[in-house]
């Protein structure tokens, strides 16, 4: 390998180039000893990276470019310049539009990437429910750093705590909310460095311990669900509508709002229901079949036509004569109806004397902690809540459970 390379930059003129050189030092550090660099040049401006050698100058050799033999460690050092300068040609070779500033930098085992570069390009094919909340959140860190060009090594641990403490002050946020956003963060990190883009040590969130809080799952007790039911709401009014979606959720075992949106008439056979569950991590999952209770039946009757279409949705939350060309159309679309919904809700709610922050999910909790009163068979539960594994709807059901604690309680101490 000859001691200067120059290559083109890719992408920019040719006149352009990067070309890369050992020296020593010209002043020397105590013990009369000079620091080896390698030194970077582009466009007739120099960079230097420290070798991590210093050697006394009679020992290197300037026409060569290398340490002289009569060095007792020659070979070591003249080892390290050539691996030194393979890895600076290699990144010149394999980074796009490289820099002699990030060669510097990632010689020096710096990154040199920038953050929100990184983080929006990470979203392009994740699904369309994933990328709005991780994108939501990088929207976030970058209105708090107000630098759309910050590295990755520019995000320290104090970034982030500094961070931390904004989402709570500024905006008001839950612990709750901060961890699931700064767990979002932290997943791209974990991308890049997984990709190489970042050297593991620069990965601060392996020095951050983010706070969990307790999730709140919303549900109704068996007295809000009476007066749920009963509260009057005009005919055929959204309120009314919006009211039979969330209870044909519930007594179909605490169906997912886009699992309900995109039921069709093809899904239902006598008072059987077959379909295929959505969930938010895996676009799509495994079949899933149970009976239609007949409250739910009720429900569903009101919106069958006289001249059934199979491919036509039950329920009009999504407009059956829009086409959805793609499965982001469609999501982005259940995920505006799902929004829109949870505001007639909360209207729902108030209007019935119901304090809570009841969501289209809550449905599904209030489901659930039913379940967990009326039967004690958590199986069966975990069959009906489709969830993967059973410890799964034990955690779940566990956050309910404060009654039976505290009758527990109760009896022990009279």
């Amino acid at each position: 390998m000859s001691d200067s390379e120059a290559i083109p930059t890719k992408g920019r003129k040719r006149t352009n180039t990067i070309s890369f050189t050992v020296e020593i030092s010209s002043k020397p550090k105590k013990g009369d000893v000079y620091p080896l660099f390698l030194r970077i040049t582009e466009n007739r401006k120099h960079r230097r990276v420290y070798i991590g050698f210093d050697i006394p100058l009679k020992d290197w050799n300037p026409n060569k470019k290398e340490v002289r033999r009569i060095y007792k460690l020659h070979a070591v050092l003249n080892a390290k310049i050539e691996s030194i300068k393979a890895e600076a040609t290699q990144l010149k070779a394999e980074v796009k539009n490289v820099t002699s500033a990030v060669i510097a930098d990632n010689l020096k085992g710096k990154s040199s990437t920038f953050f929100f570069q990184y983080a929006y390009g990470y979203l392009d094919n994740k699904p369309y429910n994933t990328a709005r909340n991780v994108r939501t959140e990088i929207n976030k860190f970058l209105e708090y750093v107000r630098d759309e060009k910050l590295l990755f090594a520019d995000i320290s641990v104090k970034t982030l705590t500094d961070y931390e403490n904004w989402l709570r002050k500024q905006k008001g946020n839950s612990v709750n909310t901060i961890s699931k956003g700064l767990s979002k963060i932290r997943t791209i990190f974990n991308q890049a460095v997984k990709e190489g883009i970042l050297p593991i040590q620069e990965n601060p969130f392996l020095q951050i311990r983010i706070k969990e809080g307790k999730p709140e799952r919303v549900r109704l007790t068996e007295d809000e669900l009476k007066q749920f039911c009963d509260v009057a709401l005009p005919t055929d009014s959204l309120l009314w509508h919006t009211r039979n979606y969330w209870l044909c959720a519930f007594y179909l075992a605490g169906m997912r709002f886009s699992d309900l949106a995109c039921l069709q008439w093809k899904n239902l056979n006598k008072n059987r229901l077959s379909y295929v569950m959505r969930k938010t991590k895996n676009v799509v999952s495994e079949s899933h079949s149970i009976q239609v209770p007949a409250q739910a039946e009720e429900i569903i009757l009101h919106y069958k036509p006289a001249k059934v279409n199979p491919e036509a949705y039950v329920l009009p939350i999504l407009n059956q004569n829009r086409s959805y060309p793609t499965e982001a159309d469609l999501l982005k679309e259940i995920s505006r109806k799902n929004a829109l919904i949870n505001k007639y809700l909360k209207k729902i709610c108030s209007i019935a004397g119901i304090n809570k922050e009841v969501s289209f999910h809550s449905a599904r909790h209030t489901f659930a902690d039913l379940g967990r009163r009326k039967i004690k068979d958590v199986y069966a539960i975990s069959k009906l809540l489709r969830h993967s594994k059973i410890n799964i709807t034990e955690k779940y059901l566990s956050e309910f459970d404060t009654e039976t604690t505290d009758k527990a309680l109760e009896s022990i101490f009279g």
